[in-house]
């Protein structure tokens, strides 16, 4: 079923205009550059992209996740994928924390700024030794009266490098058993005391898009700006981990519908020994075995997304999505370079591209051996994060 209605279609329209004027003519000079130009974000909030499901009383526009599905497609498609993976945290799967679960109050400070695009937002709970476990943090937070005193380090943190405000997890409570009872978030603001990006990481792809190692050193932060209750941290993580991983089961069809796209065209109008090479019967099933499972993938995706608007708990389904799509793409990008030959292997090619970028898929956001744990987990009845 195709969860999109004329409306959807024409806010697509909307983001495929801006993503043609405001972010391919510059896409190689952001990667160079290594960085997002803050204007972007501006731009972004302007044209209503930012935060568009979120409430109208702070900015956004009630719109339904589809739209935040649609961008995804769009972004994802765009010349520079760093923008699509920095705009999805922001937007998606930090900020997210503040709708859902913060104060009126920190709404009012905290996500306004974020839907105008004045404020980039980060979300930070991979640490040196706690990855995908996220019950294993060490990071802590000791009440001191008006405040928390933060301590620990995070890492791999998208955003966290020029990002404003950081969603962290951090124990309040390192004795209670299970541990992830003892998890709580607070919303950390870049300057704070005690708080810095300690290191900007350099990464196999996506390069305008940054990745920060994080150092909380007696950090303190206003008790006010701890979000929802305490030792619920753990709780909230799981419950925003489904859009998460479904907006990254999004960005990896989107992945494999260019680099297909790219890699038609390219069989097309290329020849080898005078006939095109798209008229080899090994290539043209190639394609046709790519085009199957991307369509197979993305109807299961949107699938997902249909139970997840009706409220359904998701957690098997969408973690099989994750699983799948990031392995997908990984071979589809591959199978694209194969067939686009030396050219395939030049960094300005879009296949190329798309090949170094689409590998985090499998790693961010849980990974294909998290997936596949939960999933199996569920065949047996019990449960993991």
């Amino acid at each position: 079923m195709r969860p999109f209605n004329e409306a959807h279609d024409r806010f697509r329209q909307e983001v495929r205009s801006f993503v043609e004027r405001e972010i391919d003519p510059h896409a190689a000079e952001w990667e160079n550059n290594r960085e997002i130009p803050r204007d972007i974000w501006k731009k972004m909030g302007q044209a209503g992209f930012l935060g568009c499901s979120y409430e109208h009383r702070y900015g956004g526009r009630d719109l339904d996740v589809t739209y935040s599905v649609i961008l995804a497609e769009e972004l994802a498609k765009s010349a520079c994928s760093g923008m699509v993976v920095a705009f999805e945290v922001h937007n998606d799967m930090s900020s997210t924390y503040v709708a859902l679960f913060g104060s009126d109050e920190q709404k009012a400070k905290y996500l306004v700024p974020c839907i105008r695009g004045d404020k980039v937002c980060a979300i930070a709970v991979t640490e040196p030794d706690a990855g995908s476990d996220v019950a294993a943090i060490n990071t802590v937070a000791v009440r001191d009266g008006g405040e928390y005193v933060l301590n620990g380090q995070k890492t791999y943190i998208t955003n966290g490098y020029y990002g404003d405000i950081i969603i962290t997890a951090a124990k309040t409570d390192t004795r209670i058993t299970p541990p992830f009872k003892g998890i709580s978030l607070f919303i950390v603001e870049k300057g704070m005391k005690g708080f810095s990006a300690s290191k900007k990481l350099e990464k196999l792809g996506i390069p305008a898009s940054d990745t920060a190692e994080l150092v909380y050193e007696d950090c303190r932060v206003p008790a006010g700006n701890l979000l929802g209750s305490e030792g619920l941290g753990f709780k909230y993580i799981m419950q925003c981990f489904q859009r998460e991983r479904l907006i990254s089961s999004v960005m990896s069809v989107a992945y494999c519908e260019k680099a297909i796209d790219s890699t038609i065209d390219f069989c097309r109008n290329n020849s080898v020994s005078g006939a095109p090479i798209i008229s080899y019967q090994a290539n043209r099933h190639a394609l046709a075995e790519m085009v199957s499972e991307t369509r197979m993938a993305k109807v299961f995706t949107y699938d997902c997304l249909l139970s997840y608007m009706e409220g359904s708990d998701i957690t098997g389904e969408i973690s099989m999505a994750k699983y799948l799509t990031g392995e997908l793409v990984k071979r589809v990008t591959r199978n694209c370079m194969r067939l686009h030959g030396r050219a395939g292997y030049l960094r300005g090619n879009i296949v190329c591209k798309t090949y170094l970028d689409a590998r985090l898929n499998t790693i961010a956001a849980g990974t294909t051996e998290i997936m596949k744990e939960i999933i199996a987990n569920k065949l047996g009845g019990s449960e993991r994060a």
